[in-house]
């Protein structure tokens, strides 16, 4: 997918999912750095990892025996994460149905958190062309009062309202992606219920901006984490019976699967993961290509994760090429616009602690980045060189040009690509 080939005297790198090719010279070339790529599990180890709780938990139909459930629903994630949703969902159906329920008392909720609604092509997408149309599925709406329902208010003072569907049923089981996070430290688990199926003011109080610069909110941490630990409380109040935890390899593949308890579950796929997505670079390159690629190239909000997956190794010495389809264009007013209305980082700062809004939680981290003198540059077709001045950023027509732009400046400069640098916790010897 993402390569560095020595052509002569030439590096020559290629992006196959993008299509994209650029070409510098060796002598500059640091080199390519990513996660490993541990093996794909097979369909038959994917079936027998989800009906198979870790440290001999209880089986999902068997805890649906136990309440004498009639109702359950199962929250699956937006296609903003990727989650290979078809793959699993077959055998949460067949838990919940060998338990007893019926299949029109079964409904999946799509977890938005606050993104746009899933389309129905990306709805059979998540169920796949045999279950699509068999069962009913549907978005959660963060903005519907009828909708939701307040259930209590956590121990950080976080007042909890969740999709009313989702607290009615039954049974609740989650169907996640773990991957890094960069400020709850691992996505999947807990993070279906919040921010996935609570309402906006749930999420934008636990993502405020004194959580988010708590040293402890980074990426590959949940010790002490307060942003972690306000979601596991949520989702523990919300009462998931069942969590399913997918890991997934660089070619998008299963690699691990982790189902079970709520949080078990979540912090054993959270250990698998670590032991591949750690990566040392063996000094600091001047200059970084980073992108997301898929699902997360689908806007700028979501693609500038690769970006801030670096935010605690750049300084002022620091180039940063941004590229990424981002067909979607920003796709985020609250992510744009404090950038447009402030004019120096302080005001910035002001503005969006004063008016935080869910949407403004990237900025905290790229306002970091910005301010201590990183240089980043985009390449992307689908952003206006105008709005990227605004965001204190440049606009390179392609990565070519971004690499001959830069490389003529000073001499010696070196290069890392780290391709989907948002899945790698990096450190430099």
């Amino acid at each position: 997918m993402y390569s560095v080939k020595i052509e002569n005297s030439t590096a020559v790198y290629t992006d196959l999912e993008e299509n994209r090719r650029a070409q510098l010279p060796a002598e500059n070339l640091m080199g390519i750095y990513t996660a490993k790529n541990p093996k794909a599990m097979s369909q038959e180890e994917v079936s027998k990892a989800v009906l198979s709780p870790v440290a001999g938990g209880e089986r999902l139909r068997d805890i649906v025996k136990r309440k004498n459930a009639v109702t359950a629903c199962v929250i699956v994630s937006d296609a903003t994460r990727g989650v290979p949703t078809a793959k699993v969902a077959p055998y949460v159906l067949d838990e919940l149905e060998g338990g007893g329920i019926k299949r029109e008392n079964i409904v999946f909720i799509v977890a938005l958190g606050v993104h746009r609604d899933a389309t129905e092509d990306e709805m059979r997408e998540f169920l796949g062309d045999e279950l699509y149309g068999t069962v009913r599925i549907e978005n959660h709406a963060p903005f519907d009062e009828s909708r939701l329902v307040y259930i209590g208010e956590t121990s950080a003072k976080t007042p909890v309202r969740v999709n009313k569907t989702v607290w009615e049923s039954d049974i609740k089981v989650t169907i996640g992606k773990v991957e890094l996070h960069d400020m709850a430290g691992f996505s999947g688990g807990r993070k279906s219920i919040l921010p996935g199926v609570c309402a906006e003011e749930t999420i934008v109080i636990n993502h405020r901006p004194e959580n988010m610069v708590n040293p402890n909110s980074r990426a590959g941490n949940l010790d002490n984490n307060p942003i972690h630990e306000d979601m596991l409380e949520t989702a523990r109040m919300c009462g998931v019976d069942y969590s399913v935890n997918i890991v997934m390899n660089m070619d998008y593949d299963i690699a691990g699967v982790f189902a079970g308890d709520l949080d078990l579950s979540h912090r054993q796929a959270a250990e698998f993961l670590k032991g591949y997505c750690s990566v040392t670079l063996p000094q600091k390159p001047d200059i970084f290509v980073v992108c997301p690629g898929e699902p997360l190239n689908i806007d700028m909000y979501q693609g500038v994760k690769a970006l801030i997956a670096l935010h605690t190794i750049t300084d002022s010495s620091s180039t940063v090429i941004l590229y990424g389809d981002f067909r979607e264009g920003i796709n985020s007013v609250d992510f744009y616009e404090p950038f447009k209305k402030c004019g120096s980082y302080d005001e910035l700062k002001d503005y969006v602690w004063a008016n935080y809004r869910i949407q403004m939680d990237h900025i905290v981290p790229v306002m970091e980045m910005l301010k201590n003198g990183t240089r980043v540059i985009v390449v992307s077709d689908n952003i206006a060189e105008e709005k990227l001045r605004d965001m204190r950023m440049e606009k390179a027509q392609s990565l070519q040009s971004a690499f001959d732009m830069v490389l003529s400046e000073k001499e010696g400069q070196k290069v890392a690509f780290c391709p989907m640098s948002y899945r790698c916790i990096f450190s430099i010897e």
